[in-house]
């Protein structure tokens, strides 16, 4: 009879260990996962890797409600603005092939840009959010008039080429969709392909992703989810945006399995070498620590632990996604969500703590509870439940964002009395820039003017940069002039 050597014995005994913790924390994962789907916070695909490999992997809830089809791990989702990352990548395999040059401008690759504002802005400057380039929120109309219409590559540059810049371009950081379109644009006229034949050809084909590409609505893509949004009572089918005002910026349709490909492209410098992806992944200027297409900071998980890391949103009519990477580990969470909204970042927290062994408790999120109550007995009643279930801490918390978006769903929906009704609620308890330019959005509509200024100077104090808040006081300003 022959027996193992003791070096041999431990491997194996390793290995059982090793196998059985990883199950253990697979199924700490997938409990974490059904609980959110039993509070009806999420719907889609979800993916967890740990060092290269992955972990779990699972979808929930339906892709087509109204064919009542299921979402499985191969659907394809929508992932908005986590194309960024993917349009910075193919940026810098164009400068790896010497096409283009991080420091050359706009005007060098787009003549028509030539004596506009954006002339002098860089391509680093563009990836990274520091150009000064505004956003499509500078149009207060800008959905759904303009995100409706289709547009060629030419004529929408002309929505915005002539728009004054927030500031000298390198000196702050400020995000801009624009920013990213001009990004594809310029791709393309220098290689003379469309985006999405270059995306598939220098990233999707290198890869392996064999279920992505770049989205327009005429299209039939097979396995491709429907967007949803939550409503007060139930689900509503997402509003239409034609892609073509997207390119670059959050066209790009996936699967969890294959921004793991991706995952590990970037891991692997399989498409740009090493010191353009140190690059790529370096802090930008702070806050937001923005690199080119990431952003790359410490993401904390608990009160005391946190995390370099690199991630991104992505947020389209019916669809939120969230990408993070964990380099020093070569982990990484992606969550693909068709029913919006959802608590993305405290999803995210949560699988991330159980990647670290930490203690997770998912509490019931109180926004699930006031869409609930306002669709049965209206806002009032739903902020009298809120104010009550609040001081359950232990069974509840309260996501701002989440409830923010109840505001300005009921905002859209044109209920202005119910939106005022909860965004004041919002007001009292959450001390947020984004809460209080949702607030002055909605006395901007009940014509209480005044107030509506007052909410957007307040969101100005808490964050002097917010672009929307001083473009609605500059038109406040401007009707009031004779």
């Amino acid at each position: 009879m022959r027996f193992c050597s003791a070096p041999a014995w431990l491997f194996i005994l390793l290995l059982a260990a090793s196998d059985g913790y990883a199950q253990k924390k697979t199924d700490r994962l997938a409990s974490v996962m059904r609980t959110y789907h039993g509070y009806n916070m999420f719907d889609g695909a979800v993916l967890v890797a740990e060092n290269g490999k992955i972990l779990y992997q699972e979808a929930f809830g339906m892709a087509n409600r109204e064919w009542n089809i299921p979402n499985t791990v191969d659907t394809k989702f929508m992932i908005g603005s986590v194309s960024k990352p993917l349009t910075a990548m193919l940026m810098l395999v164009q400068v790896q092939k010497g096409l283009i040059s991080l420091d050359k401008t706009i005007a060098d690759y787009l003549p028509e840009f030539r004596g506009k504002p954006g002339a002098v802005i860089s391509i680093r400057q563009l990836l990274n959010h520091t150009s000064g380039m505004p956003n499509y929120d500078i149009i207060k109309d800008f959905f759904p008039r303009i995100s409706r219409q289709h547009f060629e590559r030419e004529n929408y540059i002309k929505v915005y080429m002539d728009s004054a810049l927030s500031f000298t371009p390198g000196t702050r950081y400020y995000y801009s969709s624009w920013g990213y379109f001009t990004l594809g644009y310029i791709m393309e006229r220098v290689t003379g392909k469309s985006y999405a034949q270059l995306m598939k050809e220098d990233i999707f084909d290198k890869t392996g992703m064999k279920s992505s590409g770049s989205y327009f609505h005429t299209q039939v893509i097979a396995k491709r989810a429907t967007g949803y949004d939550y409503v007060p009572g139930g689900y509503q089918s997402a509003d239409f945006r034609d892609q073509s005002n997207t390119m670059g910026t959050g066209d790009i349709y996936s699967t969890a399995g294959d921004l793991f490909r991706f995952h590990l492209a970037i891991s692997n410098n399989s498409l740009i070498g090493k010191s353009l992806t140190e690059e790529m992944l370096t802090p930008g200027i702070k806050p937001a620590d923005y690199g080119y297409g990431w952003f790359n900071k410490n993401f904390k998980y608990t009160a005391t632990d946190s995390v370099p890391v690199n991630f991104h949103l992505g947020m389209t009519e019916g669809f939120i996604s969230f990408f993070l990477r964990i380099p020093s580990t070569n982990s990484m969470v992606v969550i693909l969500c068709n029913s919006s909204p959802t608590d993305f970042f405290g999803i995210t927290k949560n699988l991330v703590s159980l990647l670290y062994n930490k203690p997770v408790r998912v509490k019931q999120p109180l926004h699930k509870v006031v869409e609930q109550i306002i669709g049965e007995k209206g806002a009032a009643a739903a902020v009298g439940t809120f104010q009550r279930l609040k001081e359950d801490t232990a069974q509840y918390y309260a996501d701002w964002i989440s409830m923010n978006f109840i505001t300005e769903q009921l905002l859209t929906l044109k209920r202005y009395e119910d939106a005022r009704i909860i965004g004041e609620n919002n007001v009292r308890e959450f001390n947020r820039d984004l809460v209080m330019v949702t607030m002055g959005n909605v006395y901007l509509e009940l014509q209480r003017k005044e107030d509506a200024k007052r909410y957007y100077e307040k969101a100005l104090v808490l964050y002097p940069g917010y672009e929307e808040a001083k473009n609605r006081l500059k038109e406040l300003e401007e009707k009031k002039e004779p």
